[in-house]
């Protein structure tokens, strides 16, 4: 299990929570419009208060999907790094 410094993680957070919020502002639009094309209503009609817990559950989701990937490829330079390093020394 990877578990990673907070100063990794507050630094993966800083850059990436604007692309994030941009990701999901088009994602639900392109939601809205499918809706209002297929049911010929607003969706906030149909779903009211829970429609913000849903985007923001998707701001979360997509935040925790991209700092996952970024602290894998990470890890992985990381371990290649170590490794490099650990032949260049035997030889």
């Amino acid at each position: 299990m990877i578990i990673p410094s907070f100063r990794l993680y507050h630094f993966a957070v800083k850059l990436i929570w604007k692309s994030m919020l941009v990701l999901t502002f088009f994602f639900w639009t392109g939601v809205f419009i499918i809706f209002y094309l297929v049911n010929h209503v607003a969706i906030w009609v149909e779903y009211g208060w829970w429609l913000f817990l849903m985007i923001f559950g998707t701001y979360f989701l997509f935040m925790d999907v991209r700092l996952m990937v970024m602290i894998m490829r990470h890890e992985e330079k990381k371990k290649w790094k170590r490794y490099r390093l650990k032949n260049k020394f035997e030889e």
